[in-house]
């Protein structure tokens, strides 16, 4: 208890002390005072040292201090490693091997810097202050990072940081020479240029790219530009960029790789943080994913006005009008006679040409290839966007300064298209392909591993979830193709709670834009615990059922914000790719080689088609839909064969056809049998077609066929040239049922 009292006493005396000396005097602001005084102007000091060269070093000899007020630092991540600062007379750039520099060299605060045996130089044409490095290549001295500690050494901080002594100088982009005394005056200077826009702004760019530093430019009403160089590691990188017209403040640099000329390089703009974007707009009407309708587009206050424009397309400007003056001047119907114009309308069935927009298809652009309807009647009635200036055009309301290129147009039915597609990524992605990213700051990009070379995607390393990034294959015209098989594969590394990988095929210029958007059935890869799973085939996929048209193969990676996220890889994309000319059916790849007793179109991989069908295989015990009789592939004893089981259903009958067949057919053999109660046997016609005509016909009628017995045909055919092979059930019931059914395997032929 005595320890107790004592504890307490003490504790009671400290509280009472305290409270009676609460009232403590703030410590005073030290306010650095620098110890030397400039004796010369930064634009004294770089004229003295200025070299022509694009690349030099030189060193201070006398005793030159200069001073400069902190202009710009690293404090957004948009400038590296370096500081700007400006007396008034000039502005400087210092290269500085140090982060976090802002912490100490705040925005307003004079620095003092005797330069004394220090250096002065360029780093490709931006004269700075810096550090000797000789660049082997260009064998030159230039300048690079100054060491911290150096810097450091020489540099005095001169009072406290004060906003009103950084200058802002105004300046038209016109301004902007390259000679000396232009560089000399602006590299380094804090300026303000007015009344400028940004060309990408579309209300999905951002100020960069993820994964690298990206040149935006700002270009001012006589259409002068500059460009503005943002990091991928700048806090505002993923930020929107602005709107409309502004102003825009920065630091000026300037890049030239010439080992000669002064004057071949290029002014650069770098803004602090976003703030220096000013007094753009915060409207979003006019972009792309606001776009005005027809209504507005040709309303009296918009003329002049450029954006995106929604409505439907209705027809084109009849031959030889040249001013469209009556609903007689446009045709209605495609396909149209002309292949330079569309009209377009606020609704499909808008037939008053004064209520309509004309706007121009360019030759030779993707905008006439694409959406003209003279080839692509589909495009009448369809939903489109349109970017361009809103104008009197062929006498009649118009949309003018459109170029044709693939940015400034979109289709809500897909046209054109390649027949057949590989693509292994070998030389990264192909230009033909699509990266398209609605959500977060993850793109497709390639990578290579044991010596192959594929496409990737993953979250890691993101900085705005939620993601959403899509790989998009060309344009496939799955109506022409001769083989309508795709396949690829995937691999999946690391678990990720949030990842969602899918594949879809789809009918717009962007997923969800079209009448179709199916997400496709097929194999994927499964993340392991750790590490990478190996590259997993996703199976024959027949697209068969998208044969009226021209699709997209979209693939798609969502994750949301989490820990850790998982890689996703493709490689090996395959679509419509014929085998090499063959002299057997490649039967076996019906249905993803898989035998199925369900009826339906199903096609190989080299595309040979059977609709209304159902496909068998050979096996050791019959359990439908495996039967003994079909047996095994010809020249095997281990590889059973399977078979294609056209129906005889008098109101749909089965039907076999082939791909077109290169190197002629002499003779012609395959098995067939029935593996089904049939009252009359088996009745089927086998059709050599060349050009779509019928040049060779055989019927081929048994009507004491047995159960389970496997029938051979041959015959002499001896036709040259390209050709097709069909077989058509000829139904000798006529029952609207699924009888007279009849299995053809083993498919082969000579070579004519």
């Amino acid at each position: 208890m005595k320890r107790f009292y004592v504890y307490l006493s003490v504790l009671l005396l400290g509280v009472a002390f305290s409270s009676c000396n609460d009232d403590f005097d703030t410590p005073p602001m030290v306010v650095p005072q620098a110890e030397h005084k400039p004796n010369i102007t930064i634009a004294e000091f770089k004229a003295k040292h200025w070299q022509d060269a694009n690349n030099y070093i030189d060193t201070v000899k006398e005793d030159e201090i200069i001073h400069g007020w902190v202009t710009a630092n690293d404090v957004s991540g948009n400038i590296y490693k370096s500081l700007y600062i400006s007396d008034g007379t000039a502005g400087f750039s210092i290269s500085i091997n140090g982060t976090s520099l802002y912490n100490t060299y705040r925005v307003g605060q004079e620095i003092v810097i005797n330069m004394k045996d220090c250096f002065v130089g360029k780093y490709n044409g931006q004269q700075q202050i810096g550090y000797p490095q000789y660049y082997e290549s260009g064998g030159v001295w230039e300048a690079t990072f100054l060491p911290l500690a150096t810097f450091q050494g020489i540099a005095e901080l001169n009072g406290l940081p004060s906003a009103s002594k950084v200058d802002t100088i105004p300046l038209n982009i016109s301004d902007l020479k390259t000679d000396a005394e232009s560089l000399k005056k602006w590299q380094g200077r804090l300026v303000r240029i007015d009344n400028v826009k940004f060309p990408d702004a579309d209300g999905v760019n951002t100020f960069a790219s993820a994964d690298a530093t990206t040149n935006r430019n700002i270009e001012d009403e006589n259409g002068n530009t500059l460009v503005m160089r943002n990091s991928n590691y700048a806090s505002f990188r993923a930020n929107m960029l602005p709107l409309g017209t502004g102003s825009v403040v920065g630091v000026l640099s300037y890049y030239n790789t010439s080992a000669t000329k002064l004057d071949g390089g290029t002014w650069q703009l770098y803004i602090r943080d976003a703030s220096d974007c000013i007094g753009f707009s915060t409207s979003t009407k006019g972009l792309v994913s606001d776009p005005w309708t027809v209504e507005e587009a040709i309303a009296p206050e918009q003329a002049g006005k450029t954006g995106w424009m929604m409505g439907y397309v209705v027809g084109a400007v009849a031959p030889e009008v040249s001013e469209v003056k009556s609903a007689a001047d446009i045709e209605w119907e495609a396909p149209t006679t002309l292949d330079n114009t569309l009209v377009i309308a606020p609704s499909a069935d808008c037939r008053d040409f004064s209520k309509c927009v004309v706007v121009a298809l360019p030759q030779g652009t993707p905008f006439r290839q694409m959406a003209n309807l003279a080839d692509w009647p589909e495009v009448l009635h369809s939903k489109i966007l349109v970017k361009g200036t809103f104008d009197k055009f062929m006498g009649t309301h118009g949309i003018t300064g459109n170029s044709g290129s693939k940015n400034e147009f979109q289709l809500s039915v897909t046209t054109g298209g390649v027949t057949s597609c590989e693509e292994k990524f070998e030389g990264g992605i192909p230009s033909d392909w699509t990266i398209y990213t609605p959500a977060g700051d993850k793109r497709w990009y390639t990578a290579s591993f044991d010596g192959n070379t594929y496409a990737c995607i993953t979250g890691y390393m993101g900085k705005t979830p939620p993601y959403e990034a899509w790989l998009i294959s060309p344009a496939l015209d799955i109506k022409a193709a001769k083989n309508r098989i795709l396949s690829f594969k995937t691999q999946v590394g690391y678990q990720g709670p949030t990842d969602n990988f899918e594949v879809y095929i789809f009918n717009g210029q962007v997923p969800f834009s079209g009448t179709v958007t199916d997400k496709i059935n097929c194999t994927l890869a499964v993340a392991p615990s750790t590490g990478y799973s190996g590259f997993v085939e996703s199976g024959d996929i027949d697209l068969s059922k998208y044969a009226d048209g021209t699709y997209y193969i979209g693939f798609r990676y969502t994750a949301g914000s989490a820990s850790n996220y998982q890689t996703w890889c493709m490689d090996d994309f395959s679509f419509g790719v014929v085998p090499a000319a063959a002299t057997r059916g490649d039967f076996e790849t019906f249905n993803n080689s898989t035998a199925t007793a369900t009826y339906g179109t199903y096609t190989t991989r080299a595309g040979w088609t059977a609709t209304n069908a159902s496909v068998l295989k050979g096996g050791a015990t019959d359990a439908n839909p495996v039967f003994t009789f079909i047996g095994f592939k010809t020249g095997s004893t281990t590889d059973y064969a399977m078979a294609c089981n056209i129906s005889g259903k008098s109101t749909d009958p089965g039907k076999l056809v082939s791909p077109e067949l290169e190197g002629g057919i002499g003779k012609l053999t395959f098995n067939y049998g029935y593996a089904y109660t049939e009252t009359k046997g088996v009745s089927f016609r086998v059709d050599i077609k060349q050009a779509g005509a019928v040049v060779k016909t055989f019927t081929v009628t048994k009507e004491d066929a047995v159960k389970y017995t496997a029938y051979q045909f041959s015959e002499d055919v001896n036709v040259k040239g390209n050709f097709t092979i069909e077989v058509t059930n000829l139904c000798p019931t006529k029952s609207t049922s699924q009888k007279d059914r009849v299995a053809l395997w083993n498919m082969t032929w000579t070579q004519n």
